[in-house]
């Protein structure tokens, strides 16, 4: 089960359950898919999002046709969406200060303030037909046309915030500044950064940012801030795996466009 959809299987069933609960549903093609269990139909949405498996591959594997994938995974990702971003992520928000460190890692000993660690994703998408999305879309980063989002996880390792999505080529601090994220903080709460959140300007009042120091014009970093920097990415290798599972679900080329705003 995890290597197909990344998930336990108790948690694939709890899934099932409440989507059981939420059905019947309006399918996204108009017309409602029979033959498959609830169980099928969310195994098929979770293999293309964890192995960007192509719509006839998974028609083959399940013995369908190309349009009923379609329909399906249309469906079923918007209904994922209702119940693990609308009803999870945007109503439970993130995790106080106080519970955050009832679940803090040893990592994260040297940060004890740490609420959340602060990242930026990007999803390849396909490159829009208008030139200027092209031109908005293309990350200079990536080398490719992307939408990108702000993440933001846990000590624990919980994705507790993700912000919409942007062209690529907006900056970290932009979409930081853009989406919100900020206000959710309190005074005496800290973000851990990489080098590209350098936002010190747009920090509410009391709350502190922790990025790795700027080499700058010097040649080598002295020996508190090398140990500094190692800390720092102890402490961020919870946000990187969650990252890493973000950034392998990649859009199809030519199916389910990622739309630039």
């Amino acid at each position: 089960m995890l290597l197909y959809t990344s998930f336990p299987t108790e948690v694939f069933n709890v899934l099932v359950n409440v989507l059981e609960r939420m059905g019947p549903f309006n399918y996204f093609s108009g017309w409602t898919v029979q033959g498959f269990s609830t169980s099928d139909q969310l195994l098929m949405t979770l293999m293309k999002l964890r192995l960007n498996l192509r719509d006839l591959d998974l028609a083959e594997r399940f013995n369908t046709s190309k349009s009923t994938v379609s329909n399906i995974f249309n469906t079923y990702v918007a209904a994922l969406h209702e119940i693990l971003f609308e009803g999870v992520m945007k109503t439970v928000g993130i995790p106080s200060q106080l519970k955050c460190k009832g679940s803090m890692p040893k990592s994260f000993e040297e940060f004890s303030s740490a609420r959340i660690a602060m990242d930026a994703t990007e999803i390849t998408q396909d490159v829009p037909s208008n030139m200027n999305s092209q031109s908005l879309s293309y990350s200079n980063y990536k080398s490719r046309h992307t939408a990108k989002a702000v993440t933001c996880v846990a000590p624990n390792g919980a994705l507790v915030y993700c912000s919409e999505l942007y062209p690529g080529s907006t900056s970290d601090a932009a979409i930081v500044d853009h989406c919100g994220v900020l206000d959710m903080l309190k005074p005496g709460d800290m973000i851990l950064a990489d080098k590209g959140f350098n936002i010190f300007d747009k920090l509410p009042s009391g709350v502190t940012l922790n990025i790795p120091p700027f080499l700058s014009s010097k040649s080598h970093f002295t020996k508190e801030e090398a140990q500094l920097c190692y800390k720092i990415g102890r402490s961020r290798i919870q946000r990187m795996r969650i990252t890493s599972i973000l950034t392998g679900v990649q859009t199809t080329k030519s199916q389910h466009e990622v739309p630039v705003r």
